[in-house]
Parts: structure tokens; C-alpha cells; sequence
């Protein structure tokens, strides 16, 4: 007898369906393993990488035995120098912020490759694009590649409910409670090799309500840029521009600490980096304000209080 659907025993989980998947996507288990997709793709044996970026893009690349040559970028999230024209060029988008930029390089290099992990909501330009639903949803996995070629390759599909326990343990204590296991969750996504995205993380993004997210994220990134005079960042929002975050380049290096002691807690991408280039300013000062669908007017206004206090 051929494998049918169960019936009865206990219940499972019953999400309403919102989000819809597009079938021109791929779903995979995370960014990094679609960027180690599309070199296997693309066949490509030498890659240009941001010199600022996460270091899990550079291993994802190492693992595919693909060269990696570095660039710099500007103030503007630009790259400084003129690179190959007909190179395959891996180019950031910066806290959802960079659309402007993705357009105009996508223009002049043949072989674009955007990483929107820190974008959702970005539409396709260049060769191909990924992005990063965990970054932007309560998942614990999981990412959309979009190519303009594919693999025949099939890969086994993931399995996610054991990476689940920080989520949980955020809803049901508080977030420094499940923070060991968010960390497990990080290093543990660091050896998986490329699969399928599993049916747990599909079937939680598909309950997501997408569209409200993103306009709660524009609603709080505009209340926050109030902030603008005191940013050294020039943020002009394009209309493809979602924000992951809102980024306050603010030079005061006691302000970070303050706001964890607030309990309003921000990252700080990526490892140390020489000051000579932009990118050690970016690593050392940038505070990457929350800004998602969890929060309201009163959590912005929060925020506000404590970096002008």
C-alpha cells in the first residue's frame, strides 16, 4: 500500500495560510548554501566577496574550492574600485538599504550575484539572488534563491524542528533565556551542506503575514529617522527598499552597551576590521536599531529615549 496521509493521534500544528511561494524560486536550508548553489551553477572557480561581509559567506565559498579576490567599499556601501567587467561579483545589500546600488552595479556588471540576506523583500537583479528568512521571521532556517540557472542536482530535504528550542524558549521566558541555544542554532547551521528547505520552516513562513511585516518595518524605520542629524549615513530609501534594520552610524563606543543594558539589543556585523577602510567605521559604530513587526510607535520612541538620554 502506497504511503497515505495520517490519520488521527495527537495534533499537530495548525497555521492559517498568508505568504505564498513562488514556484520560480529555490527553497533551500539557508543563505550560505544558496551561494555555494550558485557556484556550482554557474561553475564558477573565482568569485570577487566585500571584504565586509560575514565570514560564513567566504567559508560558504571556501568549501566550493572557488578563489576569492576581496574589495573595499565606500561611505555609500559602493565599492571603491572598478572590478572586472566580466567577473562574477558577490555584492551585499546592506541592512535592506542598497537597492539604489544593486540597480546601478547590475548595469555595469554582467555577472552580478546579490546577497539579500539582510533584504527580503528585494527583488531579482543580476544572475542570481538570495535572501535570508530567519533574518526576518520567527524561523529558525531557510532562504528563496533565485537563478538564472539551475542544478539538476537533487538535494535531500532538511529537517528543522531540533533547531526550534530558542524561539521557544524566547516566547515562553525571555530572549536571554534562549540565546545559548540561538548560538548552538548558528554554529550548527555552519556545517549543514545544501538541502531542500524542510517542511516545518516552509509551512511557518506560508502562516507569516509578509505584507504587514513590511510595512511595519518601513513605518519604523521613517519614525527612527529622526535620527538622521546625528547619522553619519545619508539614507535616501528606494522604493524596492525594505529595511532589515535601521543603521545608526553614531561614533560614542559606550552607546552600544547602553542600549543592552536597556534590553534593546544590537548586533554588530561582522568581525574586527583595520579603520583604515570605511569598513572598520562600519564594524566598530554602526547600531543596527530594531525596527521589524514585532515592534510599535511606543518601542521606537523607547529606543529614541534611551540614545538621546
Amino acid at each position: 500500500m502506497v504511503n497515505t496521509k495520517e490519520i488521527g493521534g495527537y495534533f499537530g500544528l495548525a497555521l492559517e495560510k498568508k505568504a505564498t511561494v513562488s514556484t520560480d524560486v529555490v527553497a533551500l536550508n539557508d543563505a550560505r548554501n544558496c551561494l555555494r548553489y550558485i557556484i556550482k551553477a554557474f561553475e564558477i572557480k573565482e568569485i570577487y566577496l566585500p571584504y565586509y561581509t560575514c565570514p560564513v559567506v567566504w567559508q560558504a565559498v571556501q568549501k566550493e574550492n572557488c578563489k576569492i579576490h576581496f574589495y573595499h567599499i565606500d561611505k555609500n556601501f559602493m565599492p571603491i574600485d572598478d572590478l572586472p567587467q566580466d567577473a562574477f561579483i558577490l555584492y551585499t545589500n546592506y541592512f535592506g538599504i542598497c537597492a539604489k546600488n544593486v540597480k546601478e552595479l547590475a548595469l555595469k556588471y554582467k555577472n552580478l550575484i546579490i546577497d539579500n540576506a539582510q533584504a527580503f523583500y528585494m527583488p531579482k537583479y543580476g544572475i542570481a539572488s538570495f535572501n535570508s528568512i530567519r533574518k526576518f521571521f520567527a524561523v529558525s532556517d531557510g532562504a528563496f534563491l533565485e537563478s538564472d540557472k539551475k542544478l539538476d542536482e537533487e538535494f535531500e530535504q532538511d529537517t528543522s524542528y531540533q533547531r526550534f528550542s530558542h524561539l521557544l524558549k524566547r516566547a515562553d521566558v525571555s530572549a536571554n533565556f534562549g540565546y545559548g541555544d540561538f548560538q548552538e542554532n548558528e554554529i550548527a547551521l555552519e556545517n549543514e551542506p545544501i538541502k531542500k528547505m524542510s517542511n516545518l520552516t516552509l509551512t511557518l513562513y506560508k502562516s507569516f503575514d509578509t505584507d504587514y511585516a513590511k510595512k511595519k518595518r518601513l513605518e519604523n524605520f521613517n519614525f527612527l529617522s529622526v535620527l538622521s542629524s546625528k547619522n553619519e549615513l545619508e539614507i535616501e530609501l528606494d522604493k524596492d527598499d525594505v529595511p532589515m534594520v535601521y543603521p545608526f552610524l553614531f561614533r560614542d563606543e559606550k552607546l552600544r552597551q547602553k542600549l543592552i543594558k536597556n534590553k534593546i539589543y544590537v548586533a554588530q556585523y561582522w568581525s574586527s576590521m583595520p579603520q583604515e577602510y570605511e569598513e572598520g567605521i562600519f564594524q566598530k559604530y554602526i547600531l543596527p536599531l530594531p525596527i521589524d513587526q514585532r515592534y510599535s510607535k511606543d518601542d521606537m520612541e523607547r529606543i529614541l529615549e534611551v540614545i538621546n538620554g
